[in-house]
């Protein structure tokens, strides 16, 4: 079984890289390592600089992964900049914002990549979904997720998928499209050239 190393200290993170590459027979190792982000408009450089820097710290490949959160009626707000959000917002701020909105729609642009010294790749997969009127859930760490219904969510929000309990989780990582998936065809296809 191969081995990659995820430079992550989230554990739900960690929890869909171990769930989607167990599947196609790869282990993934967290690398617990501290990066100073970039602050940017562009998640692509973004989530390239974090793989250099977890390389350098690490000198072994890395993957490191990156969100970035797009409400195109806000104008891509909050784009690469929801840690920051996180902060800042509770979820009832996010209501206010689209009170009066009627295009809901939210994307989730999800980022990964590989870095071994030489080699870059990075993946990426959308998700779609829409800001509900209302919160529900609980998640104390990004109040986005009390008021954000994702596509293959069956209806609940990101914190309601969460309160099912990791088996629950799994079972949404194995069954939705996700950047990790991408990374395995291309990684499996790398390692038995």
């Amino acid at each position: 079984m191969d081995t990659v190393y995820f430079a992550t200290s989230n554990q739900e993170k960690m929890l869909i890289a171990q769930t989607v590459c167990s599947k196609f027979n790869i282990n993934v190792e967290q690398a617990s390592i501290d990066i100073d982000e970039i602050q940017g408009e562009d998640p692509v450089i973004i989530v390239q600089d974090k793989a250099r820097r977890a390389y350098e710290g690490l000198s072994k490949p890395v993957v490191v992964s990156d969100d970035s959160w797009d409400i195109p009626a806000l104008n891509g707000f909050p784009g690469p900049y929801m840690k920051s959000i996180n902060k800042w917002f509770h979820s009832d701020d996010f209501l206010r914002l689209m009170k009066g909105i009627n295009d809901r729609s939210i994307i989730l642009h999800q980022l990964l990549a590989y870095y071994d010294g030489s080699t870059m790749k990075v993946f990426s997969n959308d998700i779609h979904g829409k800001v509900i009127d209302e919160s529900r859930g609980k998640n104390d760490r990004s109040p986005n997720m009390t008021v954000t219904v994702l596509d293959h969510d069956n209806g609940k929000t990101i914190a309601e998928v969460f309160e099912q309990g990791e088996k629950a989780v799994v079972e949404r990582y194995l069954t939705r499209p996700d950047a990790w998936h991408g990374f395995v065809d291309w990684f499996n296809s790398e390692t038995k050239k």
